[in-house]
């Protein structure tokens, strides 16, 4: 007989965790409603402002695209004032446009002289509301495991989860503890990262929706951890359940987790073993 020497994983602590937390998906939505308008303007030639148009909805838009077209008239340049400031000229036969932020009036200034300037102008005015999209009353909500593009997986498969223990500083802490049967004795804290994607499917108006919303936790574990050992995690089991939160000023949707990990702290060590290398018999292997 020889001896062999191998390397295998040694394991030095074992436990199964149970972990419970929960994540949301927010149900409101952000909408854009535009408003077009296009007028053609002729004004009587002075330095006197002239409206075009003046907000008195009471609500400000949140953006707009102003543009003017200085078509015939006195002077060479049309001045064009966008909520009561110089916003920019425009010469004879041109046409300009400017995005603002906030519209609440639009006002020209023919130059001075005898007759009138000529032109067109349009708004179009981007009012941005929040409205709450249901999904629709009978169907069921289903999430599960995903990745980050939101395919649906298997939680049992390698790194389903991402388990990553956080580095602390001066390495893992020592604690003592007192076993039932009264011997004390000393463990390592290690600090653990989880985090992935849940995937949640329903049902609006007919039609799947798919929705996906990251996670991330942090526990904290004693274990028999001495330095120079690694964490490995191991999903046992995987539950997720999704309801729909609503009040007057919110809805969305709650994903209730519940997962289940074997943890161990383990490193590679070199053992000695008693054996001897085989061949198998001729004639074992038809292909040999």
């Amino acid at each position: 007989m020889n001896r062999i020497c191998v390397k295998v994983p040694k394991v030095y602590d074992w436990v199964t965790k149970e972990s419970e937390f929960n994540t949301c998906l927010s149900l409101i939505e952000c909408c854009t409603i535009t408003d077009q308008i296009c007028c053609d303007f002729m004004l009587e030639c002075s330095s006197d402002l002239n409206s075009l148009w003046v907000d008195n909805s009471g609500n400000i838009p949140r953006s707009g695209t102003i543009t003017v077209s200085f078509d015939e008239g006195c002077g060479d340049t049309l001045d064009v004032f966008i909520n009561g400031s110089l916003a920019f000229s425009v010469g004879k036969g041109q046409t300009r446009s400017q995005t603002v932020a906030f519209v609440r009036s639009l006002e020209v200034r023919c130059p001075n002289g005898i007759g009138f300037c000529k032109g067109k102008y349009s708004l179009s005015i981007h009012h941005k509301f929040e409205k709450i999209s249901l999904p629709d009353p009978v169907d069921s909500l289903e999430c599960y495991l995903a990745d980050p593009c939101g395919n649906r997986i298997s939680p049992f498969s390698p790194d389903s989860i991402d388990c990553i223990e956080i580095p602390q500083e001066n390495g893992r802490r020592n604690k003592k503890i007192l076993t039932p049967n009264g011997d004390m004795v000393t463990l390592q804290k290690v600090k653990l990262l989880k985090k992935g994607c849940i995937g949640v499917e329903f049902k609006r108006h007919g039609q799947l929706c798919k929705k996906l919303v990251p996670f991330e936790f942090t526990e904290d574990l004693l274990l028999c951890a001495p330095e120079g050992t690694r964490i490995e995690c191991e999903i046992i089991a995987f539950d997720c359940t999704a309801i729909i939160q609503t009040n007057d000023s919110c809805a969305r949707i709650e994903v209730f987790i519940n997962v289940c990990q074997s943890i161990q702290s383990e490193a590679d060590v070199i053992i000695s073993l008693e054996g001897e290398f085989c061949k198998p018999r001729l004639g074992l292997n038809s292909e040999c």
